[in-house]
């Protein structure tokens, strides 16, 4: 089948998946919740923030997904977070099983094989993402809008997919303000292997938001695993930074460290490490959620303000953030930059970086 037509039956057959997002059933459900108090006011030196270790479930329906995010939401926001942030992936995955027989086309007619088969790069990922993207951003979109106007919470809503006109697929987080507006789109910038080899495409900006909670970025998962993703959004103002989150592996704290944790001592802000965790189709998601701070502005001086009470299980936290004790801190290591050296390397340095990667590995494999 060629490209062309792949993607014409995957924009037809999208359309018709689209229907069963169920938006205004979705909205009115969730309009029809008790009310939850909202949080205090933004004072422009406290946040509190909320954190889901979300638990991956497949959706079978858009209602069943509501009422899960609903839940999560309104107990963070009943003990007082002022934003909440749910993990990577929260909007795709979980609503792929709106299609049915989902587990049979992702294993190629072998259900109980779908999970080795998404890690190995051999299922049609690219294409069911295809299929599936109006669907998820529909339905993850009208939720999110939603719970974040009824409650009067900003919320960082995870990610979900995004396709451009030529079927290029991009991951991309959300955030939503207290009146359910979008307010911050980040489409991640570095690729896992395995979401690489599906063929998805990586985003090329780093954003901020800047709101009544302070200046917010959410580069996405992998992105913090680079160190410059973190620093361009620390240098454009951000002062807590979201790392939504999907590892395919068990908790292991060596390995979750070289992401948000190790950014903010680099780069002084609040981190905040929301995880997905459980199994989906076969693949399992694990990791311990947490809230981090430079050294100097932790009780323990370890960086952890708050975690998950264990890892690799749901579990729902809050954690204050004290942006009047970040903010000298914050321009003392602004105040001691050296822009005049880094400009004799950068960015020539990168310059065919991609080059020099695939010589020194020929010279290994001599």
């Amino acid at each position: 089948m060629s490209r062309k037509v792949e993607l014409a039956l995957a924009d037809v057959a999208g359309r018709l998946m689209a229907l069963r997002a169920q938006v205004r059933q979705v909205a009115r459900f969730l309009e029809d919740q008790p009310p939850v108090p909202p949080p205090p006011p933004p004072d422009g030196s406290r946040v509190r923030v909320g954190v889901v270790q979300l638990e991956a479930r497949l959706h079978r329906s858009p209602l069943s997904y509501a009422e899960q995010m609903h839940a999560a939401t309104a107990e963070l926001v009943r003990d007082g977070a002022q934003l909440v942030a749910f993990p990577e992936d929260t909007g795709s995955y979980p609503l792929f099983g709106l299609l049915p027989g989902l587990a049979w086309l992702v294993g190629r007619g072998k259900p109980d094989q779908a999970g080795a088969a998404v890690q190995g790069a051999e299922a049609p990922v690219l294409l069911l993402m295809r299929l599936m993207t109006r669907a998820v951003r529909r339905v993850h979109g009208a939720v999110f809008a939603v719970l974040a106007a009824r409650m009067g919470v900003h919320i960082l809503a995870g990610s979900t997919l995004a396709m451009d006109d030529k079927g290029r697929v991009y991951k991309e987080a959300h955030l939503y303000d207290p009146q359910g507006h979008l307010v911050l789109t980040q489409r991640k910038t570095h690729l896992f292997p395995t979401e690489a080899a599906w063929g998805m495409t990586p985003g090329d900006e780093i954003a901020v938001a800047r709101t009544p909670l302070g200046c917010i970025a959410a580069p996405v998962c992998m992105d913090h695993t680079y160190w410059e993703s973190v620093r361009i959004a620390w240098l454009r103002g951000a002062e807590i930074i979201v790392d939504p989150a999907a590892d395919a592996a068990r908790f292991n704290w060596g390995l979750q460290a070289r992401g948000v944790w190790s950014r903010v001592q680099e780069s002084p802000a609040y981190g905040v490490h929301a995880m997905m965790v459980g199994t989906l189709l076969g693949v399992t998601f694990g990791g311990r959620s947490g809230v981090y701070a430079p050294l100097a502005l932790t009780a323990n001086g370890d960086g952890v303000l708050a975690e998950a009470r264990v890892p690799d299980a749901p579990d729902l936290f809050c954690a204050d953030l004290d942006l009047d004790a970040l903010r000298p801190l914050r321009q003392e290591r602004l105040g001691r930059l050296n822009p005049e050296l880094y400009g004799r390397y950068l960015p020539r340095l990168y310059d065919g970086a991609s080059w020099r990667a695939s010589q020194e590995s020929e010279q290994r494999d001599v």
